[in-house]
């Protein structure tokens, strides 16, 4: 007879949903922090022109006591500014950084009068919060409730999966919620102020249409899957990576390959791909295309593994310099242009050795792993984009957040990896917004930091490539 804990869904469990409701708390109180306008300007009229962490730690105790550090911890929404205005003019054609009476005011147009660095399915992030109020402040408060919706929509729909290939025991799901906020905490305020939760939500889509295409033995479900990675990739290119770990769980199928699922897939992406392009041609004309090239003429981010390394390095002999361009700090010396072209290359070499490793051991093992299997390598696919590429923005991590605690759900195994995660949030927390000023000075022991966290990352990859074989058998709960 089983028991009444596997015989209710995991939700009504106290665990699991005293999890959840503290995830509401999170991004509904913790996350809402922030100092008014006129708080910060008036801390600032006490400090000198460049002030450093520790100057501001003082300035905060001095005004606010110590419980505005608390408050200065989570207040990390500068960048909402910037979605506000995206926001705003798709949906109004106003630019609420230039005067009433500019010209154009009313009629402005995203790429062809104000350039916008995102692709245009990044508009499904900026505009709903715009759709509860026109202030700034209104649209920070709804933006992060909605950076919140966008979080625990990829995270339940994770659950969701794994639920619908074997009844999720409530302790499984316990273990996911939380390390996922734990994750959160060790995160911090950036969870709330950047869009890169739909990079999890999209990938997880697919995934799960991916799912239904193999237990239906369905080709349309594959294109559907396909096409839900387009969608994806017209908010963030790097949903595209789910797309790469379907085709290669079904190209290293045994005991041989299954194009037509695999061609199915391919086509449901290439045909949603090309319908996406023509139809924002139509709507903002070839201006859109500059979300692209605008990407690909970035320079070498002081975040990346590549500016760590050198900057470790003490340059390996050459000057070391920052040049502030795209609205980031990037590393200037004369080995960074070399690396910026070599970067995509790199993925290319770490995609190449992760394909051969999985069709090896998927190939050489005596029963066929779970759907688990595809989020795994898709994690380790972000993973290795995010340490060989040229950027290595801190939000990026918030694409291995809700991945991670869903796998984690599935294997216990995943533990160690799990913690490695939770270090390295915490050090790039540490790293931005609290030190960006002394790494973008070069201080020694901020560099060190950034080169701990890296060095986690990457021990972490390469331990998930030699454990592939233990993480593609039959799961532990």
């Amino acid at each position: 007879m089983p028991s009444l804990s596997a015989s209710r869904p995991w939700w009504r469990h106290p665990g699991p949903l005293l999890a959840l409701l503290l995830h509401v708390v999170v991004f509904g109180w913790l996350f809402q922090l922030r100092f008014p306008e006129g708080a910060w300007r008036q801390m600032e009229r006490t400090l000198p022109a460049q002030p450093t962490t520790a100057q501001w730690f003082h300035a905060i105790v001095a005004a606010h006591g110590y419980g505005g550090l608390v408050t200065w911890f989570f207040d990390t929404h500068g960048e909402i500014r910037l979605y506000r205005r995206y926001a705003e003019i798709a949906l109004h054609g106003i630019d609420p950084t230039l005067p009433p009476d500019a010209p154009r005011q009313g009629q402005l147009a995203l790429y062809r009068d104000v350039p916008m660095e995102y692709q245009p399915g990044a508009l499904l992030a900026f505009v709903p919060p715009a759709l509860l109020g026109h202030d700034l402040h209104d649209y920070e408060t709804a933006f992060t409730l909605w950076c919140g919706v966008l979080y625990l929509g990829a995270l339940l729909l994770g659950l969701r999966v794994l639920d619908r290939e074997k009844p999720l025991h409530p302790r499984q799901a316990s273990r996911a919620l939380w390390w996922s906020l734990a994750f959160l905490l060790c995160f911090g305020g950036v969870a709330a102020a950047r869009f890169d939760h739909a990079v999890p939500l999209a990938c997880l889509l697919s995934l799960w249409a991916f799912q239904r295409a193999e237990r239906r033995a369905s080709l349309a479900w594959c294109a559907v899957a396909g096409a839900l990675v387009a969608v994806g990739v017209m908010i963030k290119i790097v949903p595209g990576l789910a797309l790469a770990a379907m085709l290669l769980w079904l190209c290293a199928a045994p005991p041989r390959p299954r194009w037509r699922p695999a061609l199915a897939l391919a086509a449901g992406c290439g045909c949603a791909l090309l319908a996406l392009h023509v139809a924002f041609l139509a709507r903002w004309g070839d201006g859109y295309l500059h979300s692209y090239t605008y990407h690909l003429e970035r320079g070498l981010q002081i975040e990346s593994t590549y500016a760590g390394a050198i900057m470790a390095g003490h340059g390996f002999g050459a000057p070391l310099g920052v040049a502030n361009v795209f609205r980031a700090y990037d590393l200037a010396t004369p080995f960074t242009a070399t690396l910026r072209m070599l970067a995509p290359f790199f993925f290319l070499v770490f995609l190449g050795i992760t394909a051969l490793r999985f069709a090896a051991v998927r190939r050489a093992a005596t029963a066929p792993p779970r759907d688990f299997s595809v989020l795994v390598l898709t994690f380790m696919l972000l993973l290795a984009f995010i340490l060989t590429n040229k950027v290595f923005s801190p939000q990026y991590l918030l694409w291995l957040g809700p991945l991670l605690a869903v796998a984690l759900a599935a294997e216990k195994k995943l533990l160690g990896p799990a913690l490695a995660v939770l270090f390295a949030a915490a050090l790039s927390q540490a790293i931005f917004p609290h030190f960006y000023d002394a790494l973008e000075h070069f201080h020694p022991a901020v560099v060190a930091l950034l080169n701990l966290r890296n060095l986690t990352l990457l021990l972490l990859l390469a331990w998930l490539g030699w454990r592939l074989p233990d993480l593609l058998a039959r799961p532990t709960a």
